[in-house]
């Protein structure tokens, strides 16, 4: 919607500013798993904070808004976009604090009112480049975002082992990046997820 959109106001003698805004938000539900956090025992996932944006189809894919959200229960992201249309294809892509950079496989459309629905967990195909790992087999299976990239440079390396290990000599406790399975205490169970993504030369993969 638009209001006052480059109008000239003869009587005032001035011209009329440009605001827009959406009357109707994009909203979103979105379903993933962090390898970290997920605990295939329980078949559940320790809930964390991750950051939505919503980019344009073509290069270089520009940042048209972004949400940072808290999941409404296991793994389950829900949000709206202020910006953006209707109707035209955007990607979507994810970070979270200690995971690698995540893209949808394809470009997503809102529908005029609607929202959408996007399940990243069904498969590793649900992300750009198949860049998920299996977390879970039973009673179904699960995919999850790589976890490891504490220093968030697309790349799990000896880079982030070292923040981990510097952490646990020190006994870091918290809410930190270097806390890979989100228990808040900083010891070798988050460098394992390192040094198995990293041997495996994980990084993120985008269009």
């Amino acid at each position: 919607v638009y209001i006052g959109a480059g109008i000239y106001d003869s009587t005032a003698g001035t011209l009329m500013s440009v605001i827009k805004y959406n009357l109707y938000p994009l909203r979103a539900r979105i379903n993933l798993l962090i390898q970290g956090f997920y605990n295939e025992a329980a078949n559940i996932m320790t809930e964390d904070t991750a950051r939505f944006y919503l980019r344009n189809a073509s290069p270089p894919y520009a940042i048209i808004d972004s949400a940072l959200v808290f999941p409404e229960y296991d793994g389950l992201y829900a949000f709206s976009f202020k910006n953006g249309s209707f109707m035209t294809n955007y990607y979507i892509s994810v970070k979270h604090r200690n995971s690698i950079e995540t893209w949808t496989a394809g470009t997503v459309s809102f529908l005029t009112y609607g929202l959408i629905y996007y399940d990243f967990t069904t498969d590793a195909s649900k992300a750009f480049g198949g860049n998920q790992i299996k977390v879970d087999d039973f009673p179904e299976i699960n995919y999850a975002l790589y976890s490891g990239d504490v220093n968030q440079d697309g790349v799990v390396d000896i880079g982030d082992g070292s923040l981990i290990d510097n952490d646990a000599f020190n006994f870091a406790s918290g809410y930190l990046p270097t806390d890979l399975n989100g228990d808040s205490i900083i010891d070798l169970a988050d460098g394992v997820f390192t040094d198995n993504n990293g041997f495996n030369f994980v990084s993120k993969i985008t269009p």
